[in-house]
């Protein structure tokens, strides 16, 4: 085959070494255009994978509502009027079509907690069973907050990992050890790791969580919660449930529908739009940036590539008097582009893929807990290749289309 011809290969690096450092030179334009496309390339995806992995396995049709004061009078009550979240908004909110589940969330503050000799300050919650299903953690042992400790007002605990090795030294039998917390005695009956940071309240791992009904009747709370979480159906939009979740809830406690400031909401659908729409613009801005760097190397290129043909007027001169067809010529000096081009680029793309590995396997780089691969995608890397394919040829074109325009006679009588 003409394309693994080694006389064909030795005249092409013949050819480039004749100018060592301007083909040097060019051959750095385009390996820091591919670099610099596949390390930022490799970096935005990375973050778009944290993200995720950040997300978990969170219901993403998921609202946060919180209580706020009212800024609208209503039915006699006046504006201004501080409102609380309760156990009865769960059960109606609950019944909605929209919902499928509907969880309770209580700030306990920082407790002091000890286990023997062992003592530390940890964030204090209260959940319902519901919060499992919205909002996954990661059960390293035990189980997860039942309905019948609710009922019951059982004295146990769920405990982050942290709370597990500084209290327990990540003893495996925790389960059914006592811990004392605010002088009160509760059983471990799991430990957990956050699963996802987009609905975090403090660290997860350094929380104990304690049925909201114990919670309530400790904190002589009545019925109050602090925080409703809600997680929708797939096929409900974030604001056909926002807007059904509080049609429901602002009418328990007189609140005006058309009160926009009595509750502090946040949908996760949303967020993960925005975060969507903010990633497509990174990967948008990478590729513009990249490919532009990239363009500037193969114009260095295709300058070279007129040199050398400009160096070499009358050899190509003689080839086309003893008969070189334009397509021969064409082909040699594609082909010198071509080799250039691709080597500068393989090169370039090796080092970005090990920079890429070098910043994965560096300890802190990534939130605890992600592990995900700071890397460009397969696909990626086969579009990049193709990009230098074509950008070798690109480079070519003019070089050839100048190589085919020396007339044989002129070439010859040229020094």
């Amino acid at each position: 085959m003409r394309f693994l011809d080694t006389d064909r290969w030795n005249e092409i690096w013949q050819t480039i070494a004749r100018n060592k450092k301007r083909s040097i030179m060019t051959a750095l334009g385009v390996f820091w255009g591919i670099f610099m496309l596949v390390v930022m390339l490799g970096a935005g995806q990375g973050l778009e994978r944290i993200s995720r992995a950040a997300a978990g396995g969170i219901a993403i049709n998921t609202l946060m509502v919180q209580p706020v004061q009212t800024s609208i009078p209503y039915k006699g009550m006046p504006s201004n009027r501080w409102w609380m979240l309760d156990n009865d908004d769960l059960e109606a909110v609950r019944k909605l079509d929209e919902v499928t589940y509907v969880a309770a969330n209580l700030w306990g503050g920082m407790q002091y907690c000890s286990y023997n000799e062992h003592k530390g300050e940890y964030n204090m919650m209260g959940f319902t069973p519901d919060f499992q299903h919205i909002n996954p953690q990661k059960i390293l042992k035990g189980r997860f907050i039942n309905e019948i400790d609710i009922l019951q007002k059982r004295k146990v605990c769920i405990i982050g990992e942290q709370v597990w090795k500084d209290l327990f030294a990540s003893d495996e039998g925790v389960i059914g050890k006592v811990l004392l917390m605010n002088g009160t005695y509760f059983t471990v009956i799991g430990v957990v790791r956050r699963q996802s940071n987009f609905v975090s309240f403090g660290e997860g791992e350094q929380t104990v969580g304690i049925p909201a009904s114990l919670m309530q009747q400790m904190f002589g709370m009545g019925k109050r919660i602090h925080m409703m979480t809600v997680a929708g159906r797939d096929d409900v939009s974030s604001s056909q449930l926002e807007e059904a979740v509080k049609k429901v809830v602002f009418a328990r406690h007189i609140i005006s529908p058309d009160d926009k400031k009595a509750a502090w909401t946040m949908s996760v659908a949303d967020f993960v739009n925005k975060m969507k729409g903010l990633f497509n613009g990174i990967a948008l801005l990478t590729w513009v940036v990249g490919l532009g760097t990239l363009l500037a190397g193969i114009v260095g290129v295709s300058n070279i590539m007129l040199v050398l043909v400009k160096e070499r007027t009358q050899e190509i001169g003689i080839r086309r008097a003893i008969g070189a067809s334009p397509r021969s010529i064409i082909a040699q000096i594609l082909s010198e582009s071509f080799a250039l081009t691709l080597t500068a680029g393989i090169f370039g793309l090796s080092a970005g893929v090990w920079v890429l590995s070098v910043a994965d396997s560096i300890p802190g780089l990534k939130p605890d807990g992600i592990d995900v691969p700071i890397q460009i995608g397969f696909s990626t890397g086969v579009i990049a290749l193709a990009i230098l394919v074509a950008g070798s040829l690109l480079a070519g074109i003019i070089p050839a289309v100048r190589a085919l325009s020396i007339k044989a006679v002129d070439a010859i009588r040229e020094e």
